[in-house]
């Protein structure tokens, strides 16, 4: 069980629960972008935000961002360790520090000292690509990234230092995991997982659910960022989905909807789009489990199981809870039908 590190007002590791962090993507020069998509983060549900600090005179936009947003701000440091020190006395809640490139030891202790005084966590952050030669096998790297972690929480416990979580991220599915399985194996420090450079929205979607949903099935992970090639807003929503559907976290409704067939004689993809932009737009967010389900071989059944659902037969639909049919509808007011039935039994 891995110990329990503070973040800001966040607390990470142990039995708390796996905590979503995003990283901002618009530039820091972008002011108002930037501000627009730190708050559309928070709402998405991000519980700390990662910025990019490339210089000193970067960390100056913790206090712009403070005044619009409530959760953990984290930067992300690389190179210069002056860098992590004035994103500390800027205010930051956290820093991420590169093992692999900010590697001498009076500079490392020197950041360590100054987050110390201000209860500032720190993440030794490690990514596939930041090695300088190519690996064999994925084990033979797995084991590469741990060594190199290894030795950054040496220098931290010397310090007194444990307020620490731990990536350990890959390009690849394989490396991650045993990364991963491999360091919590040694060690009880919070991992903070994710899978690097993974490619375009729908690969970097599958290579994420994969490595995440395996390792936190396992217990393993105590902290998540979904990086994909595509807006930050997306990489939350995807967490919480992978969370969701782990079961280790609600984040309001989730639609059972079967992927349809021949049988299916209405269109059913077009009622599931409708249905969840009815749920947006309403603010519908009880964590109830609704089931759509285009025909009769699994839709009663699912409908049944669900917290309420409907099943279509020849155009016509049953709406179900439990063993109760409520009413019945049709393809054109299935939607409107199903959403009043929902608002009238969970006000």
């Amino acid at each position: 069980m891995a110990r329990v590190i503070t973040l800001g007002a966040l607390k990470l590791g142990g039995k708390f629960p796996v905590c979503i962090k995003a990283m901002l993507k618009t530039p820091g020069h972008k002011r108002a972008q930037l501000i627009r998509e730190a708050v559309t983060l928070e709402k998405e549900g991000a519980q700390a935000i990662r910025l990019a600090v490339k210089e000193a005179g970067d960390a100056k936009l913790y206090a712009i961002l403070r005044n619009h947003v409530n959760v953990p701000l984290v930067a992300d440091i690389h190179f210069h360790y002056k860098t992590a020190l004035a994103a500390l006395e800027a205010g930051f809640e956290g820093i991420r520090l590169n093992p692999l490139n900010i590697v001498k030891p009076d500079e490392v202790k020197e950041v360590v000292r100054s987050a110390k005084s201000r209860n500032v966590s720190i993440r030794v952050g490690i990514n596939s690509g930041g090695f300088k030669k190519r690996f064999n096998t994925s084990a033979a790297q797995a084991s590469a990234m741990v060594k190199a972690a290894g030795g950054y929480l040496a220098m931290f416990e010397k310090e007194g230092f444990f307020n620490t979580s731990v990536s350990l991220k890959a390009s690849d599915i394989a490396t991650t995991i045993q990364a991963n399985e491999l360091f919590a194996k040694k060690y009880d420090y919070p991992l903070h997982l994710g899978v690097t450079a993974s490619g375009p929205f729908l690969e970097g979607v599958v290579k994420s659910s994969i490595a995440m949903g395996g390792l936190l099935k396992r217990g393993i992970g105590n902290i998540i960022r979904v990086s994909l090639t595509a807006q930050s807003f997306w990489e939350v929503r995807v967490a919480r989905y992978i969370l969701q559907a782990l079961g280790l976290a609600e984040y309001g409704p989730q639609i059972i909807s079967c992927p349809t067939c021949s049988r299916c004689q209405v269109n059913l993809i077009d009622i599931v789009e409708k249905f969840q932009k009815e749920l947006v737009l309403k603010k519908f967010d009880k964590p109830l489990r609704i089931a759509l389900m285009g025909c009769v071989v699994n839709g009663p059944g699912e409908a049944r199981q669900a917290d309420i659902g409907v099943a279509f037969g020849n155009k016509r639909a049953a709406i179900f809870k439990g063993d109760k049919i409520l009413r019945w509808s049709r393809e054109e007011s299935v939607v409107g039908d199903l959403y009043k039935e929902v608002r009238r039994i969970w006000k």
